[in-house]
């Protein structure tokens, strides 16, 4: 009976082990990706779907333990901070996502995934969501789309230029 029971308690710690290293894309689908750009950084908004086994496991532990793979999915960005998780949905901040210049945030193509696993497999549907709302979807994507926005500050300063042309 003691074996029994401790060679149970053994499997249990084994499988505690081994399933958040396990997290990978084959237990986590990445059905949808937003980017909301908001000057030159983004929050991304992520819906997903758990296979049963995982969905199980996060349902009984949380979903701390999905953390690493959902911030290794931006991992080619520098500064990624996990914002809220569920069960279906994530939503994450990178701090310095793009870079200002004369008067537009740049956003470059950045890779899904991490410089050991990049995502191979398409995300099937990619939006960006621009500061005035503006809403631009790309299919079946591995990467951000290279977009820009314009600074609301420096259109406004152009704008203000240009009336004072106009009455001089």
């Amino acid at each position: 009976m003691r074996l029994a029971s401790g060679m149970l308690i053994i499997l249990a710690l084994a499988w505690f082990i081994c399933v958040p290293s396990a997290l990978a894309s084959d237990y986590i689908q990445i059905d949808e990706v937003s980017m909301h750009l908001e000057e030159e950084n983004a929050s991304f908004d992520m819906k997903y779907r758990l296979d049963t086994f995982t969905r199980i496991y996060v349902m009984i532990l949380g979903c701390r333990s999905l953390e690493s793979e959902l911030m290794s999915f931006l991992g080619f960005y520098d500064h990624v901070e996990l914002i809220k998780a569920n069960i279906s949905e994530a939503t994450l901040y990178v701090s310095g996502a793009g870079k200002y210049n004369s008067g537009y945030y740049l956003f470059d193509a950045t890779p899904f995934g991490n410089k050991d696993e990049p995502v191979m497999v398409g995300i099937p549907r990619f939006s960006v969501v621009y500061p005035g709302g503006r809403i631009r979807t790309f299919y079946n994507v591995t990467a951000t789309q290279n977009v820009f926005s314009e600074d609301d500050e420096a259109i406004s300063s152009s704008d203000n230029s240009r009336a004072k042309q106009g009455r001089g």
